[in-house]
């Protein structure tokens, strides 16, 4: 019998030893970048964080990736606003949580360091018709919607005949997401000044 007792805290240690193993959905680098309250108590291995995730994150409602991040974000907001996914490349229109209309598009160029910029922000001016010019191009577009304080927006690419894929890694646009003609048309006439715009 004592054997018994000997034995069972040593097999229990070693269970508890054993690393967790984390799932596909589960990016420890996106958990650990959102979640800093968990890498002070649990630490910044993927196995600690897999381990918090299974046992309380997935409860608290963590998103386990940034693809959750945004679904759960579409779910608490209400009215409209514009999600820009760059890892898919894609520009959908959410109003009131459910995806009204998606194309696919072109973000910023990521070899060339013209990364289109995380964050949440709103459109600030919308036209149409405008010139964009800059040190090395001058060119006419016909919807144009700017999001940032700076010169970056959404606006037709007349120039493209291809959308979405990985053309943003090395012929992406200066910063501003390209869009198919119809679909900035579309977008134009269903955003204003004040819409929210999140890429990520």
């Amino acid at each position: 019998m004592k054997k018994f007792f000997v034995v069972l805290p040593l097999i229990m240690a070693l269970l508890f030893a054993l690393p967790v193993s984390a799932s596909d959905e589960f990016d420890p680098v996106y958990y650990a970048a959102n979640n800093p309250d968990v890498v002070a108590v649990y630490g910044n291995t993927p196995e600690d964080l897999y381990r918090h995730y299974v046992e309380y994150g997935k409860n608290e409602g963590r998103p386990a990736n940034a693809s959750q991040s945004t679904q759960v974000l579409a779910q608490q907001m209400t009215g409209k606003y514009v999600d820009v996914d760059k890892s898919t490349q894609t520009v959908t229109l959410f109003v009131d949580g459910v995806a009204v209309m998606s194309s696919p598009c072109v973000t910023g160029n990521v070899k060339a360091g013209h990364d289109t910029p995380n964050g949440t922000y709103s459109i600030k001016f919308t036209k149409k018709g405008k010139t964009l010019k800059g040190p090395t191009w001058n060119v006419w577009v016909d919807y144009w919607m700017r999001f940032t304080d700076g010169a970056i927006g959404f606006h037709d690419a007349s120039w493209r005949d291809s959308f979405g894929g990985d053309i943003y890694k090395t012929n992406g646009s200066h910063g501003c997401v390209n869009l198919p003609k119809n679909f900035a048309k579309e977008l134009f006439n269903n955003v204003e000044v004040g819409t929210t715009v999140i890429v990520h």
